[in-house]
């Protein structure tokens, strides 16, 4: 009875989690797309229109992006070896 309850305690847990991997998909392609912004905004002011500040600014914009998005990722992994876990935990029950 008492295993009955955690595993469904820990199945409900994994979902949670699922979910929550699924927003920080949404941020990932969010900062993706800020760093593509920035490489774009790089290129247009440095090349096709000269501007060191918009240059600037888009180069900060890219580190900060493509930072975002390397964290995020490497959160959406763990998170899913962690859900990973918890399934084969539940499982073994």
């Amino acid at each position: 009875m008492m295993s009955d309850a955690r595993k469904r305690m820990l199945i409900q847990e994994a979902r949670m989690q699922t979910e929550a991997i699924g927003r920080l998909g949404v941020w990932w392609r969010f900062a993706i797309s800020l760093m593509t912004l920035g490489i774009l905004l790089c290129f247009w002011s440095l090349v096709i229109q000269f501007s060191i500040l918009r240059g600037v600014f888009g180069i900060i914009l890219t580190v900060i992006a493509g930072s975002a998005a390397f964290l995020i990722q490497v959160g959406r992994k763990n998170g899913k070896r962690n859900v990973e876990n918890i399934l084969k935990a539940a499982s073994e029950i």
